[in-house]
Parts: structure tokens; C-alpha cells; sequence
């Protein structure tokens, strides 16, 4: 049998647990339709997993009986930051999903000169992420940061020190870049991925200008949002 798992801010300090949550309570009662008895796995974003049964669900309130605690250790390899053009919404919305499906900690939607949509849902992006994390049993915040504009995105001072890449067809090969790397000590990436309709050449004059590291994935021309994920899986699995 399946067992549940939940993603909230939960605090496992007592042996018994009271969630008044609107969303979670939802989910409980009119979505999964869990009954008294049932085990769930209750997750926060400290790295804290708690197996739970339930003890009472109304439409207040859930109260759950901790069963055992222990961490989770599906942690991700390297902080990868993905900077991903805004897309069309289904397309954006896939991007994000996977991406943290496969292990990133940030994402960053942003504005190049060939992007077409501005703008976003954040919304329910969030509440994307929220399931993904979920889904990929994992215990880490992801961050969905603002929509920043390219240019201005090289001024951001807590980005200093990061290795940015910048996934093009004119950059060398992802698998060469992949055995230079292996022999650095990396904190942080921020991958930058750029819309449909590529990037346009003073955006990778000014990439390079910056100290960027300009890699491509492989010979065949991606779509943005597969480049995004395929682009994510390998950099957070550099060993």
C-alpha cells in the first residue's frame, strides 16, 4: 500500500501533531479521503521525515500520532540555480516540476531578448514545486525567485563566486565540460537556459564577457524545456 507523503513546516517536538492548514487538510480529507488509522510520512524542510498515523481528521483541524522520526537523506549534489527563460505557461510550468523532480534548490525565471511571455503564475508554481518535492521524497526548500531580466540578473551580488553556465550550441561539449569539473570544487551553478528562440549574439558576447562558461548538450537541436531538464539532471549528478 502506498504511503503518503506531506511537505508543510511541520515541527516534531510532541509525540502528538496538530495541523490546522487549510491545503493540507484538504488534501487529507476531500482528496485522498485518509481515514482514522492510516499512516502518512510527514516531511519538513530541515531534513526531518516522521512516520504518522492518523488519529482524528475533521474539517478543523488533523491530529496524527508520531510513530518514529529519522532524516531524510535524498539530498541534492551541487546548488544548481536554474535560469530558465519565462516560457509559455504549460511549458514553464513542466520546467519547474522536473527541475526540482531532479534536484535543483532555486529557480530563476528570466527575461532575454527573444523571450516572448513575461510573466508568470507563482502561484501555482509553488504549488507545483510543493508536489515535486513530494513526489521526488525529497526535504529541501526550493526557492522560486522573482523574474529578472537578463542583464540586470549579472549584477546580483549573492550570485557572486557562482559558476555560471550558459547552455548554447556554440559552447564546448556537456560531457568534456562535465570531466573539467569534476575536479572543482563547486558551491553553486547557475544554469542559464535561453527561450525558443535562442540567444542573440551580443546576449553571449556579454555571457563571455562575464566569465560565463558556454556548453552545449550534445548534436541535436532541444526544445527549451527539455534542455532545462536534461541540463539540471546533469550538472546536480556531477561527482
Amino acid at each position: 500500500m502506498k504511503i503518503h507523503r506531506f511537505v508543510y513546516d511541520f515541527r516534531f517536538s510532541d509525540e502528538l501533531l496538530m495541523v490546522k492548514d487549510r491545503e493540507l487538510i484538504n488534501q487529507f480529507k476531500n482528496v485522498l479521503k485518509l481515514r482514522k488509522g492510516e499512516r502518512v510520512v510527514l516531511v519538513n524542510f530541515e531534513r526531518k521525515e516522521a512516520l504518522s498515523e492518523v488519529i482524528n481528521i475533521s474539517s478543523e483541524f488533523i491530529q496524527l500520532k508520531l510513530i518514529s522520526l529519522g532524516e531524510n537523506k535524498n539530498i541534492t549534489g551541487i546548488n544548481i540555480n536554474l535560469c530558465c527563460s519565462v516560457l509559455k505557461n504549460s511549458n514553464f510550468e513542466l520546467v519547474v516540476e522536473k527541475a526540482v523532480e531532479v534536484g535543483v534548490l532555486e529557480i530563476t525565471p528570466i527575461i532575454f531578448q527573444r523571450t516572448v511571455k513575461t510573466n508568470l503564475n507563482f502561484v501555482r508554481l509553488n504549488k507545483i514545486i510543493k508536489e515535486a518535492i513530494e513526489q521526488s521524497e525529497r526535504a529541501e526548500k526550493v526557492e522560486l525567485n522573482e523574474i529578472c531580466d537578463f542583464k540586470n540578473s549579472l549584477l546580483k551580488k549573492e550570485w557572486d563566486g557562482c559558476l555560471n553556465i550558459l547552455c548554447d550550441r556554440s559552447g564546448v561539449n556537456i560531457f568534456e565540460k562535465m570531466k573539467e569539473l569534476k575536479d572543482r570544487k563547486i558551491e553553486k551553478i547557475n544554469l542559464f537556459i535561453g527561450p525558443e528562440g535562442g540567444f542573440l549574439s551580443d546576449e553571449l558576447f556579454l555571457a563571455e564577457k562575464n566569465g560565463f562558461e558556454i556548453v552545449n548538450l550534445g548534436s541535436t537541436m532541444l526544445r527549451a524545456e527539455t534542455a532545462a531538464i536534461v541540463s539540471s539532471f546533469v550538472f546536480n549528478n556531477i561527482c
